[in-house]
C-alpha cells in the first residue's frame, strides 16, 4: 500500500485547528499565526478573567469584615466542631461567600488549555501531513522528468565531477587538492557549462564537434542513462549495466549517483520550502529544545494515521520523502546544538512569566482563605496547584509538544500578566480613594 494513499491531509475536526489554518491564510507567517490567534483568543476571554479578579476581590473583602464574626464562632462552638461548620456555612451564605470560589479560575485555565492543546495537535498533524504531500508532489515530479531536465542535470553534474576530480587529484595541475585554488575548479565548471549549455544534437563519444570535448562526454553520460532508465524491469536494468565496458560502466554509474544526489536536493528543497520557522526555531511544527528539525516516522505517526502505518508495506516510504531532510537538517548527536530545533527558550521563559504572574498576582492582591480549618488547607493547596503545578504541568507541555504550542503559552502568559498588572494598578488607585475618602470623612 503507498504511503500516500493513506496519508490525505484532512483539515483538522477540531475548531480551533480550522480556525488556525482559516486565520494562516490571511497573515505572513504561522508565527504571526499563533501570536495573533492569542492575543484574539486572550481579548475574548478577558471579561471573564475580569470578571474573576473582581469576584475574588469581593469575596476577599467580604471574608475580612467576617472574620472577627468567625473568630466567636469557633471560640463558641470549639469543642462543637459539626455544628461550627454548620453556623459557619450559615454566615458565609449569608455573605454570599463560597469558600471554593478560589477554584474557579483554575478550572477555566484547565478547560481552555486543553481546548486550545487538542486544537494544536490536531493543527500540527495538519501541518505536517501538508509539508509530506507536498516533498510528494516534488518526489513524483522528479521522476517522472518529462523533459529530461533531471536526467540532463545529472549527465552535466556527472561531467563536472569528473573533471575537478581531475583538476584536484592532479591529472591536468601538478599540485595537491589544496593547491587548487576555488577559482580554477569553478571556472572549469563555467566551462564545461558552457559547453553544454547548447544541448545540441547527440555526439558521438570521441568527436568533440563545436561544442567541445565536455559536450561529447555529457552525450554520452545522457545516453547511457537513457537507454538505463529506458529497461523496465530491475533485472533487465543490471543486464545493460554488465554488458558495458568499464569506462562506460564508471560514466553510467557516476551519472547515476549524480541523479540520486540531485534528487536528494531536490527532496530537501521541497521540505524546506514548506517548512516554516520562526526567530532561532527552524521547524515551528517540532518543539522548541534539542530536537530534530524533521520528524522520524515515530514522531509523525503520532498523529492521525499512527495505526494504519503498519499495513504500508508497499509503495513510497515516510522515510523514502524525508530521509534527505533528516539527513541533510537533523542533529548528528545529542550535543549538535547547530542543528537543533530551538534552544528550550521558550518553554523556559512561559515557565518563568507563568511562577512571575501568580506570584505577583497573589503578593498584590492577597486573598483570605475562608471556611475552618479543613476548608482553607484545601483552598491552601489549591492555590499551591495554581502557583506550582499548573506552570509546570504547562511548561512539559510546551517542552514536549509544537513549538507553536509554546509561543501560544508565551505570548497567552505575556498577556495574562499585562492584563495582571493593570488590574492591580487600577485596584491600588481605587483602593488609595477610597481610604482618603474615609479619612476625610472621619475628620
Amino acid at each position: 500500500m503507498d504511503f500516500m494513499m493513506l496519508l490525505a491531509a484532512a483539515m483538522p475536526d477540531n475548531k480551533i485547528g480550522q480556525w488556525l489554518v482559516e486565520l494562516d491564510y490571511s497573515l505572513p507567517s504561522f508565527g504571526v499565526t499563533v501570536i495573533v490567534f492569542t492575543i484574539i483568543v486572550r481579548l475574548i476571554l478577558s471579561p471573564l478573567d475580569i470578571w474573576q479578579k473582581i469576584s475574588q476581590r469581593k469575596q476577599s473583602k467580604a471574608m475580612k469584615r467576617l472574620q472577627p464574626k468567625l473568630a466567636r464562632l469557633q471560640k463558641q462552638y470549639a469543642n462543637q466542631p459539626q455544628l461550627l461548620r454548620q453556623k459557619q456555612a450559615e454566615l458565609q451564605k449569608q455573605e454570599k461567600l463560597h469558600p471554593f470560589a478560589s477554584c474557579l479560575p483554575l478550572i477555566v485555565t484547565m478547560v481552555i488549555f486543553f481546548v486550545v492543546f487538542a486544537g494544536f495537535r490536531d493543527l500540527v498533524a495538519y501541518q505536517n501531513e501538508t509539508i509530506i504531500e507536498n516533498v510528494y508532489t516534488a518526489y513524483t515530479e522528479y521522476d517522472e522528468d518529462a523533459d529530461n531536465l533531471h536526467a540532463k542535470e545529472a549527465a552535466g553534474a556527472y561531467v563536472i565531477n569528473a573533471e575537478t576530480e581531475k583538476l584536484t587529484a592532479g591529472d591536468t595541475v601538478e599540485s595537491s587538492e589544496d593547491d587548487v585554488p576555488q577559482e580554477a575548479i569553478d571556472a572549469l565548471a563555467a566551462e564545461i557549462n558552457a559547453q553544454i549549455k547548447a544541448d545540441g544534437a547527440y555526439v558521438e563519444p570521441g568527436q568533440a564537434g563545436v561544442q567541445g570535448e565536455y559536450y561529447a562526454q555529457y552525450s554520452q553520460a545522457f545516453k547511457l542513462f537513457e537507454e538505463y532508465e529506458a529497461k523496465a524491469s530491475v533485472k533487465e536494468k543490471n543486464a545493460f549495466k554488465e554488458g558495458l565496458s568499464a569506462a562506460d560502466a564508471a560514466v553510467l554509474e557516476g551519472t547515476l549517483t549524480a541523479w540520486a544526489q540531485n534528487k536528494d536536493a531536490a527532496m530537501v528543497a521541497a521540505y524546506e520550502e514548506h517548512m516554516e520557522g520562526f526567530l532561532w526555531i527552524k521547524n515551528i511544527f517540532m518543539p522548541d529544545t534539542g530536537s530534530n528539525v524533521v520528524p522520524s516516522v515515530e514522531e509523525f505517526m503520532g498523529g492521525r494515521i499512527q495505526a494504519q502505518y503498519p499495513q504500508m508495506a508497499a509503495g513510497i516510504s515516510y522515510d523514502e520523502l524525508t530521509g534527505p531532510a533528516q539527513t541533510a537538517l537533523n542533529k548528528t548527536g545529542t550535543w549538535d546544538a547547530d542543528r537543533w530545533n530551538g534552544y528550550f527558550v521558550m518553554p523556559v521563559i512561559s515557565i518563568a512569566l507563568s511562577f512571575l504572574s501568580t506570584w505577583f498576582t497573589q503578593k498584590m492582591s492577597p486573598s483570605a482563605p475562608m471556611g475552618d480549618a479543613k476548608q482553607q488547607k484545601s483552598q491552601q493547596r489549591t492555590m499551591k496547584i495554581l502557583t506550582y503545578v499548573m506552570p509546570v504541568m504547562m511548561g512539559v507541555f510546551a517542552i514536549m509538544y509544537s513549538a507553536a504550542f509554546a509561543i501560544y503559552y508565551f505570548m497567552s502568559n505575556l498577556i495574562s500578566t499585562l492584563i495582571n498588572v493593570i488590574y492591580i494598578i487600577i485596584v491600588k488607585i481605587i483602593d488609595n480613594k477610597q481610604k482618603a475618602k474615609e479619612l476625610v470623612e472621619i475628620k
